[in-house]
């Protein structure tokens, strides 16, 4: 599947506009924005990790599946990370005003190659790596992306 630069251009800012929101262990919540440093209740979860991604199974490529089709690639997508030794955070996306709500988790404790391998398993055009340090950024999963952006890392698997 191959997107024109217009479509990719668009889901990158409503992926720029985006608030990428997770349960906190205390039951707070936290919300995380690309080019903005992770709230520091966030960035103390990742702790030595370094780094986590945000990321779903839902919609691949950003088609629109149906919720019963999502929610079973999002309990794909988890029963893979309890194989790892990987921790993660339930969350969601949104974009404020907007109907629009995808699930998702933000996940530490494994290398970068195997969130961006299961990125690419689950069809996704990009993820959201959050560092202890640092802005928010995204992390292009698809080859035929590509644009060049400041706050945009691309998967080179």
């Amino acid at each position: 599947m191959s997107d024109t630069q217009a479509r990719v251009a668009e889901l990158l800012a409503l992926y720029r506009r985006s608030h990428y929101a997770v349960a906190l262990p205390d039951g707070a919540a936290a919300v995380m924005r690309i080019g903005e440093p992770a709230p520091s209740p966030i960035t103390g979860w990742i702790g030595e990790a370094g780094f986590a991604v945000f990321l779903t199974a839902c919609n691949p490529h950003s088609q629109p599946l149906a919720p019963e089709d999502n929610a079973m690639r999002m309990a794909d997508l988890q029963r893979r990370l309890r194989a790892t030794t990987a921790r993660w955070l339930d969350g969601h996306g949104a974009i404020p005003g907007e109907a629009w709500r995808e699930p998702g988790l933000l996940v530490a404790g494994i290398p970068l190659a195997s969130i961006d391998a299961l990125a690419r398993t689950f069809g996704q055009n990009a993820s959201v790596h959050v560092r202890a340090r640092g802005p928010a950024r995204l992390r292009l999963h698809r080859a035929d992306w590509l644009l060049e952006a400041a706050d945009i890392e691309r998967d080179d698997g």
